[in-house]
């Protein structure tokens, strides 16, 4: 009898203790997965840092070449119809083949001047279905890292740093905006940068004004700027 009671004793025993291992081994594994999903968290957040800090300096350089844009005197001259015709710096497509080699891409004309119900260049597509505002569309590369995209469009390889150099649009809005002497060029620059991953994108936007300041001068305004969603 009393065998039989200490034999039951042990089983009861060796049952708790394969309870309490069953527990603690879900609980390990819970905390372990907490923990790895905490990291990616964390390395996403990071990476998206990455490219906002990326598209922070394609902003800043789309800015800073705002005064050596091509035919930059002439264009608050320039009526309507010389805006959109085939010798305009500026292109619907962000595309002119016209311009120094430097900017023959990466310069759009706002839909309004033209008069077109175009969407936004960065919502824009090109002929083969690539967005302007991506490493194999028209957008200007900001050259950080040896890789260049372009040699591998459509597709794109990954840079050593991070996926692919940054890139902007400048656009123009308006030739003659109000300014004391009426001669300000109102800009729209809109910056892409990626992080390590193709999917961790930021997008920022400014609205600048170039005003002239003496004969030859000009002026960097920035008049706004936001993350675009």
């Amino acid at each position: 009898m009393l065998n039989r009671n200490h034999l039951k004793q042990r089983g009861v025993v060796l049952l708790t203790a394969l309870l309490w291992l069953m527990l603690l081994t879900v609980v390990a594994l819970g905390v372990g997965r907490l923990l790895r999903d905490e990291q990616r968290i964390g390395s996403n957040l990071d990476d998206v840092q990455l490219a906002f800090r990326l598209a922070e300096t394609a902003l800043q350089a789309g800015e800073a070449a705002l005064p050596r844009l091509p035919q930059l005197v002439r264009l608050g001259a320039m009526q309507a119809v010389e805006l959109s015709g085939p010798t305009s710096p500026f292109t619907l497509t962000c595309r002119q083949p016209r311009n120094p080699p430097p900017w023959q891409q990466g310069l759009c004309l706002s839909a309004a001047l033209a008069g077109q119900a175009h969407p936004v260049p960065w919502h824009q597509r090109d002929s083969t279905g690539v967005e302007l505002l991506h490493p194999c569309g028209a957008a200007q590369r900001v050259t950080l890292q040896p890789v260049s995209s372009g040699n591998y469009c459509p597709g794109v390889a990954p840079g050593p740093w991070y996926w692919t150099d940054p890139h902007y649009l400048i656009e123009l809005l308006d030739p003659r905006y109000p300014s004391p002497d009426g001669r300000g060029l109102l800009f729209r620059v809109t910056a892409r940068g990626w992080g390590k991953q193709a999917g961790s994108v930021v997008t920022l936007q400014s609205h600048v004004l170039l005003e002239p300041v003496g004969s030859t001068g000009r002026r960097l305004q920035r008049l706004s700027w936001r993350v675009l969603q």
